[in-house]
């Protein structure tokens, strides 16, 4: 079962953020660990100290005291991270702003709701953080924020580096909650706003950057000042540039605007990122791929069939830099199960691991804290009772910063009644 938002006085709390005098550690027995970094320990142990993981290896010494917990027949790997996700926000009450199709000063974190049901789901699939960007419904969207899917509230939001996103083609117009099709009465055009075509679209990214630059010439705007220092930050390399861009058309003008202003970025989704390698390769582009699903028709009409469900295995053959995005899916569409379709599909199961651990976790500039089972990180760890992203296998022990939100066969309360 899902464990509430507590403090749990024999586990952990965030790193950072555990109660003086918390120094119970936890030792995962037996387990074949996967640690994410092409070492695997067949059996392994793994010691938890204050939310972190003390020490990893074929043996390890438990600290006196310690909590002992018997993995053997279980695989344990870092807690899977998504780059792309907008689970956890108040979507009902709308995360799409209509105030601007320009808002690169907001935030994506006020958008989060920390009790919402999602991150409940996310930790049945052994999700422990996801990164929420901004929503598409702007063509220059706010900044995105990272954010473990359990545990204490205080140290939830992670310190991933800054990054805002644009949408290119027709996504910005119809996601909005606001926006419809323009129809006529009289001399009036009505429940329109600009842009609803791919020209629009990218006409805005580019007044939008060259207002910039006239703010930091003038040092006055017609603009939202706030909005043109959040663009010079970009401009400056402090804030990186994402592009949702699913075909390839939107990545190939994706390029052509970052290169009028000297900017590099990421795609986001990029279904058909497998139809433009010589571009990727060349450029350096990394990319967040997915999600990949069958019998999706939104989704769908954006793939190409040639080239979607191989398009991980590809961009490992040429070296990318890419990891996996469930975006809005979990169980059946979750982040295990696009792992799975990249194996399937000829993704190497060991790469297909580090594109939803140690390298999506890279991608957010948070490889330090997270995405790896490594001395020093946070002890965010799931055991499987199967090979990881197998049909039949699931998580069922999952802890975030030493502490347990998942215990689906009671492995703990069997050994602590």
């Amino acid at each position: 079962m899902i464990a509430p938002l507590l403090c749990c006085a024999a586990l952990a709390a965030a790193a950072g953020d555990a109660p003086k005098g918390a120094s119970e550690s936890i030792v995962l027995q037996g387990a074949e660990v996967d640690a994410g970094d092409g070492n695997v320990f067949k059996p392994g142990t793994v010691v938890i100290t204050d939310g972190r993981i003390a020490a990893v290896g074929p043996t390890a010494s438990a600290p006196s005291g310690a909590r002992i917990v018997d993995c053997q027949k279980l695989v344990l790997t870092a807690g899977l991270v998504d780059a792309a996700s907008q689970l956890g926000t108040f979507r009902f009450e709308g995360f799409s702003e209509q105030a601007s199709e320009v808002i690169p000063h907001l935030d994506a974190a006020d958008a989060i709701d920390y009790f919402s049901k999602d991150f409940e789901k996310l930790v049945r699939d052994g999700v422990t953080t996801i990164y929420v960007t901004g929503e598409a419904a702007s063509v220059i969207s706010s900044r995105g924020a990272a954010v473990k899917t359990g545990g204490p509230l205080p140290g939830r939001k992670l310190a991933a580096t800054p990054c805002v996103k644009v949408t290119l083609g027709l996504e910005s117009s119809y996601r909005g909650s606001a926006n419809g099709s323009p129809f006529r009465f009289g001399d009036l055009t009505f429940n329109a706003r600009r842009p609803t075509t791919r020209m629009g679209s990218t006409w805005v990214f580019r007044e939008a950057f060259h207002d910039a630059l006239l703010f930091k010439q003038q040092g006055k705007t017609d603009a939202d000042p706030a909005a043109m220092k959040a663009l010079l930050d970009v401009l400056d390399g402090k804030v990186k540039l994402r592009f949702q861009a699913r075909d390839v058309a939107d990545i190939r003008s994706a390029q052509r605007d970052c290169d009028e202003f000297g900017l590099t970025f990421a795609v986001e989704y990029g279904n058909e990122v497998g139809e433009c390698m010589d571009l990727i390769a060349a450029k350096k582009i990394p990319v967040i791929f997915g999600p990949a699903r069958d019998g999706d028709g939104r989704a769908a009409r954006f793939e190409s069939p040639l080239t979607a469900w191989r398009t991980p295995k590809l961009l490992a053959e040429q070296g990318a830099t890419f990891c996996l995005t469930a975006s809005e899916g979990t169980g059946d569409t979750g982040l295990a199960r696009q792992a799975g379709f990249a194996i399937k599909n000829g993704l190497d199961r060991a790469r297909a691991l580090r594109a939803v651990t140690a390298d999506a976790a890279a991608m957010l500039g948070l490889e330090k804290r997270i995405g790896r089972v490594a001395e020093g990180l946070d002890a965010d760890l799931v055991l499987w009772n199967g090979a990881p992203f197998d049909d039949t296998s699931r998580p069922v022990l999952v802890l975030i910063n030493g502490q347990v939100v998942l215990d689906a066969d009671g492995r703990l309360r069997k050994e602590n009644p």
